[in-house]
């Protein structure tokens, strides 16, 4: 799809004040997700949209979409010679230096009119938007992995607290490994296998990547095909499910609330359902933490994180008061407001407001795997394709159909040639 976009290269000069853009403009059209417009606009934290267009004298109209279909419309839309939407969300796994030219350098923005405290939100999800040098996104919403375990299960067998490095999570996952008097099997841990990133948390937990920043392929390093090896042995040992190659996030969650599972990597919010009465067999029972490192690798642990950011088209009619409005969205004040409506805060200082940890459980244990957060892979334009292939030959490995040095470098042969060649 976004080979097809001609790009738009042009950037629209911002050379009105806020104001005057307000009085001529009587719109702000934004494109996002259904999210997006919920945690800005419902919730204990209120309507901050409400409250920018009481500022600005200006409506905000928001047009929602899938999470693909987004993208799709973003990259669209800016590509025209002349645009009508003046902010996108988008999400970091779909852009890449191929979508650069699309979107407003918002470092140039930032360092004429900056940001509330911008620093604070943590560099891994600023380089999720940030190509060929150029910031094209401010970081609006996260869902970043730790590690949930059934606290229960762990003193059922004897485990008096969480594992602290990699290797107690592959001991524990060992032990936790057991069939009950009825017959249930218990399993010491469990995966999504609908996309790389539990897996790339195992990698790095052993100090290992997939692509690199700058786009190197490194799955075939020793610390990486360490990883694919734990993997591999566990799905043989019967510690992860005998289905686990077809696991989705939905079949984890499941498995995890009825108590066939006993630990499992996923975002930090999975506390919820996991511990929600309405549907668990063990609300109360769910603990997370941040993923930990095996024992003598450097840490701590990059653990996989999704970003959404807001950007403003290259083509943008109303850029100026586009700026004016990411710049409100992102407060330091406004974020803890959309985080008390549900959002993923992007800021570490709004997991130490009282508002949040009142709500927020695991707060603490999010904002300390949030400042080392990274994308699963940087983005480019084939990274989809990338993906997939990882994922039909780890689940080849896993299945025992490949060794594990065998899956990784057939995945090197298979991506290196989609990397971005400049």
């Amino acid at each position: 799809m976004l080979r097809q976009l001609t790009l738009y290269a042009g950037v629209a000069a911002l050379a009105i004040s806020a104001a005057t853009v307000a009085a001529a403009a009587d719109k702000l059209v934004v494109t996002s997700h259904a999210v997006h417009q919920n945690v800005l606009t419902e919730g204990e934290g209120g309507n901050i949209v409400a409250d920018w267009e009481k500022e600005s004298g200006v409506e905000v109209e928001f047009l929602t979409f899938g999470v693909s279909e987004a993208q799709e419309r973003a990259f669209r839309e800016a590509s025209l010679s002349e645009g009508t939407i003046d902010v996108s969300f988008i999400l970091g796994r779909y852009g890449g230096p191929h979508i650069a030219t699309l979107f407003t350098d918002l470092g140039e923005l930032q360092a004429k009119d900056p940001i509330e405290d911008f620093d604070e939100i943590s560099p891994g999800m600023r380089a999720a938007h940030t190509h060929k040098g150029k910031l094209i996104g401010i970081p609006f919403r996260h869902a970043t992995h730790g590690l949930l375990y059934n606290e229960e299960i762990l003193a059922e067998k004897g485990f008096d607290r969480p594992p602290e490095t990699f290797d107690e999570v592959v001991e524990y996952a060992r032990a936790l490994t057991f069939t009950r008097d009825d017959g249930t099997k218990v399993h010491g841990m469990a995966i999504t296998m609908d996309d790389p990133s539990a897996v790339m948390d195992w990698v790095r937990a052993y100090g290992g990547d997939f692509v690199t920043s700058d786009y190197e392929v490194v799955i075939d390093s020793p610390e990486a095909i360490r990883a694919l090896t734990m993997l591999r042995d566990l799905a043989q040992e019967g510690v992860l499910p005998s289905d686990v190659t077809s696991h989705t996030t939905e079949d984890v969650i499941t498995v995890m609330q009825q108590g066939r599972a006993a630990m499992t990597n996923q975002p930090f919010g999975r506390f919820k359902n996991y511990n929600d009465p309405e549907a668990s067999q063990y609300p109360g029972a769910f603990k997370v933490r941040p993923i930990p490192m095996a024992e003598g690798v450097e840490g701590p642990h990059a653990a996989k994180t999704s970003v959404w950011a807001m950007t403003i088209p290259a083509n943008a009619p109303n850029a100026e008061l586009a700026w004016d409005f990411i710049q409100f969205v992102a407060s330091k004040d406004n974020t803890v407001r959309a985080a008390l409506n549900g959002n993923g805060p992007v800021r570490l200082s709004a997991y130490e407001d009282p508002r949040v940890q009142a709500i927020v459980p695991y707060a603490e244990a999010e904002a300390q795997a949030l400042g080392n957060a990274r994308i699963v892979v940087p983005g480019f334009e084939n990274g989809a394709k990338a993906m997939d292939i990882f994922m039909e030959e780890v689940e080849a490995m896993m299945l025992g159909l490949k060794e594990p040095e065998a899956a990784a470098a057939d995945i090197k042969a298979r991506v290196e040639p989609l990397m971005p060649q400049s």
